[in-house]
């Protein structure tokens, strides 16, 4: 479509977009066929973005049997400001699947959880491969309480509805049982994907995402060491952190916490003064 409208009216189509005089004349001295020459480039594309986006687009996929539903990322302002931007096509794409949870373009309860999980993993793939490993240290004996502190490269910290875990193990099953013949989708007796867990609305479960050998690894996070390590999803002072923790009792478990962190590898001092 952009192709078209480029070659029928381009002073309308490339109207607010920044090229220079030359630029343009590059762009429209292209033979038009040239832009048909991979027809699969979407779907290569979407491909990759899916397989880091596993669950929840078979989730979408089997509520609106429309792979025209996800395709229509291409299209969408998602994807073109990752380009414009230089961003990541990846959080483009989680973007735009959560922006169809708001519009009710799919409407499974279960979606929007999915996706940040999954928008979680991806970010912390991004920032290991980005930024250098963090090798924790040994500490020193005393660390000032104004250091900064901050979650090291690869880890993330987020909150879900208690039941998300059982939800991803239940659409990997089918996944699993369809991947032992694929052609099977194609008939009418095929697995459904049905059953899903209801979403637990009463419940939440707390997940540290961390690095591991065969990628990123979730673990459950008691509540306070949750509401703990998410302040220091930005650099923090640690002396601000234990002011929050509020009461001796809580001021020394938020010291233990934090000293465990930091010697796992998990946090990292960024400065100290």
């Amino acid at each position: 479509e952009l192709v078209t409208t480029v070659y029928a009216n381009a002073d309308q189509a490339l109207a607010g977009i920044e090229l220079t005089e030359s630029e343009r004349t590059q762009l429209l001295s292209v033979d038009r066929r040239a832009w048909r020459h991979d027809t699969l480039r979407r779907r290569r594309t979407l491909r990759t973005l899916v397989d880091e986006f596993k669950i929840s687009t078979t989730i979408i996929l089997a509520e609106t049997r429309s792979l025209a539903s996800l395709e229509s990322y291409f299209s969408s302002q998602f994807f073109h400001h990752s380009i414009q931007q230089r961003g990541s096509l990846a959080r483009g794409f989680a973007e735009f699947l959560l922006d169809g949870c708001q519009r009710g373009a799919w409407i499974a309860p279960q979606i929007s959880d999915l996706v940040r999980l999954e928008a979680a993993i991806a970010g912390c793939r991004r920032t290991l491969a980005r930024d250098a490993v963090y090798e924790a240290n040994e500490l020193p004996a005393n660390i000032s309480d104004r250091a900064r502190v901050k979650l090291a490269p690869g880890y993330d910290v987020a909150s879900f509805q208690a039941n998300v875990i059982e939800i991803i193990q239940h659409v990997e099953r089918y996944l699993f049982e369809l991947s032992l013949m694929p052609a099977m989708a194609l008939c009418d007796d095929a697995p459904r994907l049905t059953g899903l867990p209801v979403v637990d609305l009463k419940k939440k479960v707390y997940l540290l995402f961390s690095p591991g050998a065969t990628g990123i690894s979730m673990t459950n996070l008691e509540r306070h060491a949750f509401l703990l390590l998410y302040e220091t999803k930005r650099p923090v002072e640690i002396r601000s952190l234990l002011t929050k923790a509020g009461t001796p009792k809580a001021n020394a478990r938020a010291q233990q916490t934090l000293s465990e962190w930091l010697e796992s590898g998990a946090l990292m001092l960024t400065d100290q003064c």
